[in-house]
């Protein structure tokens, strides 16, 4: 059975409900999909899926112990059960019908042993808004004040026939075989800018293959006006802001006196140098080529 455990870290958000079950209600093979979810609310204020316990493993905490979504990411997936698909997704998403199947089918065709099918969603506005869109590419963009690569929406790939190579990937949606979970887990101490170029370089080096989906199968919610963020809830998110740069700049290229990365550090099947050849991005010199801002790859073989 194609069992898939789905991670989601929720931050006082009235969409997780929702979101719940329309991947339920969208998915061929219902009784296939678990989920892991770390809901950061608000007893009496802020809403939990609480009609869907028969299939979710909810661990509860108060929001004001919130350490962030890469920390909320960390103990999510330790909720995992032995299912052999993972899909990490935000608390506020839409599915097409099929949603499951249409991930599976896209993932065995990756020619890879070590596949990950990631994108930028279309949007949605609730309740159930579709705006149109098509599948991307994930594109570098610039590098922030900070000196960390942001991402865009790249090339289309509405006529692609197949998943297509990639360079980067998205923390709001991702697929791939469960053992990436204990090969890359996620950094407690991440805050939030830089998840993203953290999980694609680590992802990379262990050895996994970045595909974008050929196809739209899910939707997201981007704006979220008026929506609780946790920067805006805790007055020293700054702090857990720095311990996170720190630690993200000492993986890409190294600070002296930063602090061992250990299992949270890059893999040993492919070098960090070795990615920036195949991405087109020089972390140190903060420069991005023009196929990396396009996004699509070539096959590689560097080691």
């Amino acid at each position: 059975m194609s069992q898939i455990f789905i991670q989601i870290a929720s931050y006082r958000d009235s969409e997780l409900t929702a979101t719940v079950r329309d991947a339920i209600a969208k998915a061929a093979q219902p009784r296939n999909l678990s989920f892991g979810i770390v809901w950061q609310g608000k007893t009496g204020i802020d809403p939990m899926p609480a009609e869907y316990l028969h299939c979710c493993r909810i661990l509860l905490v108060d929001a004001d112990r919130s350490r962030g979504v890469c920390w909320a990411r960390s103990k999510a997936q330790l909720l995992w059960d032995g299912e052999p698909y993972t899909l990490q997704i935000d608390s506020h998403m839409r599915f097409v019908n099929g949603w499951d199947e249409l991930l599976l089918h896209m993932l065995a065709h990756c020619p890879s042993a070590k596949p990950v099918l990631t994108a930028y969603p279309p949007a949605y506005t609730p309740p159930d808004r579709l705006h149109p869109g098509e599948p991307t590419t994930l594109a570098a963009s610039h590098f922030t004040e900070q000196g960390i690569l942001s991402l865009v929406s790249g090339m289309s790939l509405v006529h692609s026939v197949r998943p297509q190579l990639g360079r980067f990937m998205a923390a709001g949606f991702w697929f791939a075989p469960s053992q990436i979970l204990w090969e890359i887990p996620y950094d407690p101490l991440l805050y939030f800018q830089g998840e993203e170029i953290n999980l694609t370089v680590r992802a990379w080096t262990h050895g996994w293959d970045i595909y974008h989906p050929n196809q739209i199968v899910c939707y997201h919610e981007y704006t979220r006006p008026g929506k609780p963020r946790h920067w805006e809830d805790h007055p020293h998110w700054w702090q857990l802001d720095q311990i996170a740069q720190h630690r993200l700049h000492n993986l890409l290229g190294g600070k002296e006196g930063a602090t061992n990365l250990d299992r949270y550090g890059l893999g040993t099947q492919r070098t960090l140098t070795a990615y920036e050849q195949f991405s087109g991005v020089d972390f140190k010199r903060q420069t991005i080529s023009g196929p990396a801002r396009s996004g699509l790859a070539i096959a590689h073989n560097s080691r």
